[in-house]
């Protein structure tokens, strides 16, 4: 990629309207009906979710990295496959950051939060990632569940070591309450995020989908 390709981006990118907005956006992504068969193929994919517990952080300090966690995870089917590779979503995505972007899976995965404690640690997204839409799909709480299994984010510190936030983690902390067809659109290769655990009683079900910028776009 050449120094003038890069720059193009970074252009782009800072004039979009999700970086204006500090790397994050809450959006009203999809319907009832839409979001119905993917609150099935999720229930349905759970069969074969695999549990992922990592006490520790690898001591990662920027990006990547293996952070601290606890949930479950399972890959999905054709019915997030439709959604993740859609024109619309794509189009969504050009609107708000001014640049065109290239899944980087197939299918994309259903991550569930389902037993009190269920969590994910502070970390900025694989360079994969550059940019996440943390779909809901599902939010079953008993009563109020406060900020409990909120999506934790740090839009004015996307400077800093992630162990100086971890020092002070409620310095710059904005949470955000994602509810079912709602998704949040984040700068995760930038923005320092993490979820915070989830409550008794509490299940919630994400659907993360990873995009990464196409390096070839020049300034036209």
């Amino acid at each position: 990629m050449t120094a003038a390709t890069l720059d193009s981006i970074r252009h782009k990118l800072a004039a979009g309207v999700l970086a204006r907005r500090g790397g994050v956006l809450l959006v009203a992504l999809l319907d009832r009906d839409e979001l119905a068969p993917l609150v099935t193929e999720a229930a349905e994919a759970h069969s074969h979710a695999e549990t992922y517990q990592t006490r520790d952080h690898d001591g990662e300090e920027h990006r990547g990295g293996a952070p601290d966690r606890w949930l479950e995870s399972a890959v999905a089917g054709p019915e997030l496959a439709a959604v993740y590779s859609s024109r619309s979503l794509a189009m969504l995505l050009r609107t708000l950051t001014g640049l065109e972007w290239t899944t980087s899976g197939a299918n994309g995965t259903y991550s569930y939060y389902r037993r009190p404690g269920h969590y994910l640690g502070l970390h900025r997204d694989v360079d994969e990632c550059d940019l996440a839409v943390i779909i809901c799909i599902k939010e079953d709480c008993a009563g109020d569940p406060g900020q409990t299994g909120a999506l934790c984010v740090y839009p004015q510190r996307s400077q800093e070591p992630l162990s100086a936030i971890r020092t002070t983690p409620e310095e710059g902390a904005v949470r955000i309450r994602i509810q079912p067809g709602e998704a949040a659109i984040l700068l995760g290769g930038i923005i320092p995020h993490r979820v915070v655990p989830v409550g008794d009683a509490h299940e919630r079900i994400v659907a993360p989908l990873c995009f990464s910028v196409d390096r070839t776009q020049s300034g036209a």
